[in-house]
């Protein structure tokens, strides 16, 4: 999705959110009941009729962003649509661009009406129009009419339908923003490919939360190039699940070519979390590999007494150590960055 694009949608979201609180809501002339009847014979005015739906049954924020920019619903010949409830929407701390990821993760590029999900076996998966990722079917009772998506059941089924589109309003989001501030928890699909895009959404959130932690310490140009560098790592090491940073402030790669770039940044990341406590009980000499191939760091000066804080790898001191740590990964700030005289531009 290009930068124009996401800027236009953002603005919806906010029209639409605006909306949604101002302006009064237009009740429609059809009276529905708590199980609605599907349009038999729509007109094709998909954004007037859905809009009107939802309004007339309390969705006012996904009616108003309908209404603003269908082109988000249907970008595809045929859609499912799954209505979050105004009182959710409007509780959600979140920007602009994690409510167009929020809302397009309830959208699915295939018609399915509610029969078509209770014909489907439980725990089938099915794409959303949020970065490929998929949601599940997790609970099925044809008996009482009751069906859960991604442990959210579905309150309304076909609360609208036309021949290339279907709408069902559910209790809440399919996801939640518990921990970091993207979406997870999402349910694993019994897919090897779905795990894998949910491992890289985890560790793009992680990564992502450590360069803005670097930004606002002091090692923004560190920071910058990680960034820059960071879906190539990702895709290099897809099972890289725990990893010590050695970070510097300063780091000189104007002259560099892109693949000696790439080479310098991996070689201040180690594949496996140590922390301050750990490297400084290390023997001196000691090597350890990194991310770059074949490359190892070599702890150069050990110290007596850890509390002295005075460890140097590479002969460059450890300035601030255990800056940042998690589960899965450490940062140590660093005097300046390893010299790689065996690199070649």
């Amino acid at each position: 999705m290009g930068t124009k694009t996401q800027l236009f949608i953002i603005a919806t979201i906010i029209l639409a959110a605006i909306t949604t609180i101002f302006l009064p809501v237009i009740i429609t002339t059809i009276s529905l009941a708590h199980h609605h009847q599907p349009l038999s014979n729509t007109p094709p005015d998909f954004p007037h009729d859905a809009s009107q739906f939802l309004r007339s049954n309390g969705f006012n924020f996904i009616a108003n962003l309908i209404h603003i920019s269908p082109d988000l619903f249907i970008s595809t010949p045929k859609a499912t649509i799954f209505a979050i409830p105004d009182s959710i929407m409007s509780n959600l701390s979140i920007p602009p661009y994690m409510t167009i990821e929020l809302v397009t993760y309830h959208i699915s590029p295939n018609k399915l009406t509610i029969q078509d999900l209770f014909h489907k076996p439980l725990n089938t998966c099915f794409p959303t129009m949020f970065q490929q990722q998929q949601i599940s079917i997790t609970k099925q009772d044809q008996q009482n009419q009751l069906l859960e998506i991604n442990n959210v059941l579905i309150t309304h089924p076909d609360i609208f339908l036309q021949p290339s589109v279907a709408i069902h309003a559910v209790s809440g989001p399919f996801a939640s923003f518990k921990l970091l501030p993207q979406i997870n928890q999402l349910p694993i699909c019994n897919n090897i490919n779905q795990t894998q895009r949910l491992d890289v959404i985890k560790i793009k959130a992680e990564w992502k939360m450590m360069v803005k932690f670097l930004t606002s310490s002091g090692f923004t140009p560190f920071a910058f190039w990680l960034y820059n560098v960071l879906d190539g790592i990702i895709k290099d090491h897809l099972n890289l699940h725990t990893m010590t940073i050695f970070a510097p402030p300063v780091i000189e790669i104007m002259e560099m070519g892109p693949s000696v770039v790439h080479q310098l940044l991996r070689y201040h990341i180690v594949p496996k979390k140590y922390s301050f406590k750990h490297l400084a009980s290390m023997p001196e000499g000691a090597s350890i590999m990194t991310l770059c191939p074949g490359k190892e760091i070599q702890i150069t000066g050990t110290v007596v007494n850890v509390s002295d804080e005075l460890l140097s790898i590479n002969r460059v001191e450890i300035t601030s150590p255990d800056l940042l740590s998690s589960r899965s990964f450490v940062v140590h700030g660093i005097a300046r960055a390893f010299a790689m005289d065996w690199a070649a531009s």
